[in-house]
């Protein structure tokens, strides 16, 4: 018959959405008090951790105390933050960044 459905057409499976592993992150009390927000988010690599693995995550710090830092990275396509300790944070260039510094004239 024209216009019938196929009752054996392929279609794909249907998969229950998988739950992802959120990361671990500092209480209040271990972070501090304190809290300097960033104007502009600066650009860091940062070490996060999860349940089962640790991870190193192209981040950017939003906001610092003495101890911790609050840094934001793309996690399976969407924006996820954790408080980490400040020494898990080290200081990255954009390369942007260094593309423009290496155009700049000497200052000397």
């Amino acid at each position: 018959m024209v216009g019938r459905r196929r009752e054996n057409r392929w279609q794909p499976p249907e998969h229950p959405e998988v739950e992802r592993p959120s990361a671990y992150s500092l209480s209040d009390d271990a972070r501090g008090p304190d809290v300097c927000h960033a104007v502009t988010p600066l650009p860091v690599w940062a070490w996060v951790q999860f349940p089962t693995f640790h991870v190193r995550v192209k981040a950017f710090a939003k906001s610092w105390t003495r101890d911790a830092v609050l840094v934001e990275w793309a996690q399976f396509g969407q924006q996820a933050q954790a408080w980490v300790w400040r020494s898990a944070v080290k200081h990255r260039v954009l390369r942007v960044d260094a593309e423009r510094r290496a155009r700049a004239p000497d200052a000397g």
